[in-house]
Order: structure tokens, then C-alpha cells, then sequence
């Protein structure tokens, strides 16, 4: 019924983790500080420190988080989809929905040479896996007739490529909401890989029908921010958050 010191401390810490990928995705790593972390916030810079002890840190959880989800949602596609393209579509659908919601905190994997060499050592192995991952998914549908016979390594390639640079993008305050583009891109890929691909694709994704409510406890988040705790009495000045032109509450 009542949240643990630890659940809290979880839930600021993502907080954190979702504003540092907001900056690293609109202006990259190397030209974004701590103290704009911070101020975006609404916090002194040493308030950051009760969850990450530098700005790397900060980048590499914020990839390990991604390759959590990217995992996450390769276990569903595996688990749901009834061929190979299915498994794909699944897969891709459930990474791209979270590298784009709000709440998150995935970031653009383009700044992988900014992360310390046992972090970005680590990252390149859990890349590769889910890619290869994602090479067996093709290979799979090729053998069961659901995807065109191609190279699964250059079709993967290409629909990683436009992955992950969609968070650079994105605006959940924009014209199309995250459920809507996640239903467009993945009806794209689809139609590149299918042995039976549709005829066409929306015309205008702002037509497409939005999901149902989230669940009521991300509606909560959504509603109401947790506040990270300030390091003195005198916080610096909220900001309008840059890549989602929302301001935190």
C-alpha cells in the first residue's frame, strides 16, 4: 500500500536518468552539463549525486536501460508471435514504444563513444546479441514463408538505424502521440520485410487510432512528478523540458 524507501528512491532515480537522456538526445552528450540536468529539474547539481556520482554514469545507465527494454521486448516477441515476422514486428513494436515514451529514458545509442571502454565493452556485447537476436527472427521468417527472402544482417541494420535515431526526433508533445507512431513505423518495417505485403500504409499517422489509457499508476506518474529531494534550501529555476516541451511538476 506504501511505497519503500528504496521503491522512492527507484522512481527519483529514473526521473533523473529520463531528464539526462532528454538533454543528451536533443543537444548530445558532450554538449550537455550536470547543471543543466539539474535545473531542468529543479534541483542543485549536488542533489544529482544522491543517484549517479558523474555525467557517464548517468549515459550508461542510460544505455543499460535501453538494452533492458530492447530484451524485454524481444522475450514478448518470441513469447506472442505466431511466425517469424510476427516475432519481428512484436519485437520492434515494443522496443520502438518505449524508446519513444515519455516516461522513459532511452537514449539516442548513437553516443556510444562518449561511455568509459568497460561500459561501452559492455554495450557493444548486448548490442550484438539483440541484433543477432533479431538476424534469427528474419532468418526464421524466411524459413516460414512470413518474410521475403533477403540478408536478415542489412535488414536489420536498416530498421535499427531507424530506430534508434527516432528519440532524436520525437516530440510527445507533437502532432503524433507515441502509440500512433509506434503503429506506423511498425506497419513500415512490416511491409519492407513481409512476403505479403500491404497495399498501403496511413496516409497521415495523426489518423491513426490511439490506445487505450495508460494504467492508472502511469497515469499517476504522468499527473503528478516525484520530486527529487534538493541539496539546500535554494533549488535553481524549472525549465521547460527540451525535447518534450513539457515542464516537470
Amino acid at each position: 500500500m506504501f511505497p519503500t524507501k528504496a521503491h522512492v528512491h527507484g522512481i527519483k532515480r529514473q526521473e533523473v536518468l529520463r531528464e539526462a537522456a532528454a538533454s543528451f538526445n536533443f543537444k548530445g552528450y558532450h554538449a550537455t552539463s550536470l547543471t543543466e540536468i539539474a535545473t531542468s529539474l529543479g534541483v542543485t547539481k549536488a542533489a544529482l549525486y544522491h543517484y549517479f556520482p558523474n555525467k557517464n554514469s548517468l549515459l550508461a545507465a542510460c544505455f543499460e536501460h535501453a538494452m533492458d527494454v530492447a530484451f524485454a521486448s524481444l522475450e514478448r516477441g518470441r513469447k506472442e508471435g505466431k511466425n517469424g515476422r510476427d516475432r519481428l514486428v512484436l519485437t520492434i513494436s515494443g522496443y520502438v514504444s518505449q524508446l519513444i515514451d515519455e516516461l522513459n529514458c532511452c537514449v539516442v545509442l548513437m553516443e556510444e563513444h562518449a561511455l568509459e571502454p568497460g561500459d561501452r565493452t559492455k554495450l557493444v556485447r548486448q548490442r550484438d546479441r539483440f541484433e543477432r537476436s533479431l538476424r534469427a527472427l528474419v532468418r526464421e521468417g524466411i524459413d516460414d514463408g512470413s518474410v521475403v527472402p533477403c540478408d536478415p544482417k542489412l535488414a536489420i541494420f536498416v530498421i535499427l538505424g531507424a530506430m534508434n535515431w527516432v528519440p532524436k526526433w520525437f516530440k510527445p508533445s507533437g502532432a503524433w502521440t507515441p502509440e500512433q507512431l509506434t503503429v506506423a513505423l511498425s506497419q513500415i518495417f512490416e511491409r519492407a520485410v513481409s512476403s505479403s505485403p500491404a497495399a498501403a500504409l496511413p496516409r497521415d499517422v495523426g489518423d491513426l487510432p490511439t490506445h487505450a489509457p495508460r494504467e492508472p499508476a502511469r497515469q499517476l506518474l504522468l499527473a503528478k512528478r516525484t520530486t527529487i529531494p534538493k541539496a539546500s534550501s535554494r533549488a535553481a529555476p524549472k525549465q521547460k523540458r527540451r525535447a518534450g516541451g513539457k515542464s516537470l511538476k
